[in-house]
């Protein structure tokens, strides 16, 4: 089975600071919550999938937010976290009980909209044997992660540094779930961090390191929109 994880344990200060209430999944875009049409985007994968949502405890206790995210699937599975953790690739670990070692893994993330077909890109992946993919589309500016492409395939990726125009769009493919945690705790092991950080991407470099295939499925700029800070939030809304 897939696991599409999304992870949504992050600070929002940027938000907090400029007076949004509730927590960044929960604030509207045109009338519905943001995290909803995250998950929608989820509904053209054709495969058997699950979705598990990654949450602070005390946003759960204080806005029900967990509530919400079973409404939009209630198949899903929430992990509850107490106290922040040293970055995405942590939080994705507490995950790690509730997902068996033969699943596949889509891990996404929670304040983007890609608007191409995630059926499709996921049949891409399989289609052309990646034991991991990766979205990216073009652009230098070092708020994102990147990939390196050589020959059609990834041959290095890099966090918050431009190694290439390849930035990744926060959709991480992993074949098999047992390769993605013990690649996972190699880079907690190594220190593999960025300002006391752990990322997703620094994953992948382990892969490229056992000779295993990592491909990218390129959009145009325009196909992916992120939420990072509200200027950003308010640039899309004006779009629609």
């Amino acid at each position: 089975m897939l696991k599409i994880i999304i992870p949504l344990a992050g600070t929002s200060d940027l938000f907090s600071k400029a007076g949004f209430f509730y927590p960044k999944p929960l604030i509207e875009i045109n009338g519905s919550p943001m995290i909803q049409l995250v998950v929608e985007k989820t509904n053209a994968i054709q495969i058997p999938h699950k979705l598990v949502f990654i949450l602070k405890e005390d946003e759960v206790l204080k806005f029900h937010l967990d509530n919400t995210l079973r409404l939009l699937s209630p198949n899903c599975e929430i992990v509850k976290l107490k106290n922040d953790t040293q970055g995405a690739l942590c939080s994705i670990l507490m995950a790690m009980d509730i997902i068996d070692p033969n699943d596949s893994l889509l891990i996404l993330n929670g304040d983007q909209i890609i608007d191409s077909d995630f059926g499709q890109i996921i049949q891409y992946f399989h289609d052309n044997e990646a034991q991991v993919g990766v979205v990216t589309f073009d652009s230098v500016h070092p708020r994102w992660s990147f990939a390196k492409i050589e020959n059609g395939l990834v041959v290095q990726t890099a966090e918050k540094n431009p190694i290439s125009n390849h930035a990744i769009a926060g959709y991480y493919y992993f074949e098999k779930a047992s390769a993605f945690f013990e690649s996972a705790f190699d880079c907690i092991l190594n220190d593999v961090q960025l300002d006391g950080k752990f990322y997703i991407s620094p994953v992948i470099n382990e892969f490229i390191l056992k000779n295993q295939k990592v491909l990218n499925y390129n959009i145009d700029k325009s196909q992916y929109h992120s939420f990072y800070s509200p200027q950003l939030l308010n640039e899309y809304i004006k779009q629609l």
